[in-house]
């Protein structure tokens, strides 16, 4: 009798067992369809020996705006046009001695203009924009950001969870 109650009891277990297993193996592809459903990146999967890392991306909802070197009229404070067609000094410039100053390379000197055209001045930024913009790293991107607050030319934003920056408005 306390044995046909064990077994029963066994027997439960096994079948609700059976319920929960339908699903093992499956996790993987669905995070991939799901992000693909929502229009997000690919999540990348690393392997560390025994265990493994999962990175996943999510929206920006930073407005992107280009800043250039497009050709518009120029005047001066009276209002009067001075040359009919003038290149306008690209507004990155301006942070370029704070850049030397503070000893940063060429290479990422180049990068943060890329990081300064896609956002512009006075617009939220974080890592994960500038791995998208750059299509780099997370190591580089860190690097990236560290080097312009090596420089000030950015400031944190308050307000907006953490890891949030903008341009120093000059």
């Amino acid at each position: 009798m306390v044995q046909l109650q064990r077994l029963f009891i066994i027997c439960i277990l096994f079948d609700n067992a059976i319920i929960f297993t339908k699903a093992w193996g499956t996790g993987i592809p669905r995070m991939i369809n799901r992000c693909k459903e929502y229009g997000l990146r690919e999540p990348v999967f690393e392997e560390f020996g025994d265990s493994f890392k999962v990175t996943m991306y999510r929206k920006v909802s930073n407005a992107l705006q280009r800043i250039g070197n497009a050709i518009e009229k120029v005047v001066n404070d009276m209002g009067k046009e001075v040359n009919d067609e003038q290149k306008v000094s690209n507004a990155f410039d301006k942070y370029l001695p704070m850049l030397l100053d503070a000893k940063i390379t060429k290479r990422f000197v180049e990068n943060i203009q890329i990081v300064f055209e896609k956002c512009g001045e006075g617009e939220m930024f974080g890592q994960a924009n500038v791995i998208e913009w750059l299509q780099c790293s997370k190591s580089k991107a860190t690097n990236i950001m560290n080097a312009m607050k090596k420089a000030k030319i950015i400031e944190k934003v308050k307000g907006f969870g953490p890891g949030k920056y903008q341009f120093v408005k000059m």
